[in-house]
């Protein structure tokens, strides 16, 4: 699914940003929503309403005079919902950033312009961008029945999710390379020896303890799996983010000496905005 996703930069959207009749002072509550996020403070339903309350209050009034209070109430928070996915907003998980994103905005400028001044020279195809991601599976239920009175402790077997690690690479060109699934176990143990020669061919697998990038894993990859698919005689460069394994002198040797590559390695605490794999191989 990976290996074949095509990206379609023209995709058709649901709905356009027609003018919202029901709210006649839309405008401005779009430019409250934008400067609010532009501050990257939280922005939620609620806060609209209190919006709404502090400058409309005569439009409030009557919306929620139509019909029962808590009928209203749950009318305007689904009619909010609506106008904020009409208007390019969607709900996410607040994550915490060291920088704020002015301060990533130029960073990515001034890393986009170093890298490309030192590599305009490379063919799409000799440019590589490498990530890891996380995959969690086995997740357990929030919930449980318990009988009235009775305690709803579970095993503590059944309170903790497994996840594997997905490690994807693309070229400028948009070539996909097959990925390196980092699977939950112990190196050499059962799932190494009876699982993993049964998982689907065409892609790499590898056990590690923690299910994530180390030192050993990444030397695999680089030689196992990357080296592989390089151009013959020509130079490449492979885009990764500081994990300490992917910069760490024994990389960037295996990386120069035996790969004939470039680390071009990105700005740390960046990747929000420089590394697109780091959000966007999961978002379509």
């Amino acid at each position: 699914m990976y290996l074949n996703a095509e990206y379609h930069r023209n995709q058709k959207h649901l709905c356009t940003k027609s003018k919202d009749i029901a709210i006649p002072f839309g405008q401005e509550l779009v430019t409250f929503m934008k400067d609010l996020r532009r501050e990257e403070r939280i922005l939620t339903t609620a806060k609209m309403v209190t919006w709404i309350s502090s400058y409309h209050a005569g439009w409030l009034e009557d919306y929620m005079s139509k019909c029962t209070e808590k009928a209203a109430y749950n009318s305007l928070l689904r009619l909010l919902q609506r106008f904020a996915h009409r208007h390019g907003f969607v709900q996410r998980v607040p994550c915490v950033s060291k920088l704020r994103q002015g301060e990533l905005d130029v960073i990515q400028a001034e890393f986009a312009l170093a890298f490309w001044t030192k590599y305009e020279l490379f063919k799409a195809s000799e440019i590589l961008n490498v990530d890891e991601t996380a995959i969690d599976y086995d997740m357990p239920p929030h919930r449980t029945w318990a009988e009235v009175g009775k305690s709803s402790k579970v095993d503590t077997s059944e309170k903790h999710s497994d996840r594997l690690t997905a490690v994807l690479t693309i070229r400028a060109d948009g070539y996909k390379l097959p990925v390196l699934f980092i699977v939950h176990g112990k190196p050499g143990g059962l799932i190494e020896r009876n699982e993993i020669p049964l998982y689907p061919p065409g892609h790499h697998y590898v056990v590690q303890e923690d299910a994530w990038m180390d030192s050993t894993v990444w030397h695999h990859y680089l030689i196992e799996a990357l080296k592989p698919q390089l151009e013959p005689d020509a130079p490449s460069v492979i885009i990764a983010d500081n994990l300490r394994c992917h910069v760490s002198e024994a990389s960037v040797e295996t990386i120069c000496t035996e790969l004939c590559c470039d680390l071009a390695p990105l700005p740390e605490n960046s990747t929000g905005t420089t590394q697109p794999l780091d959000v966007g191989a999961w978002a379509h």
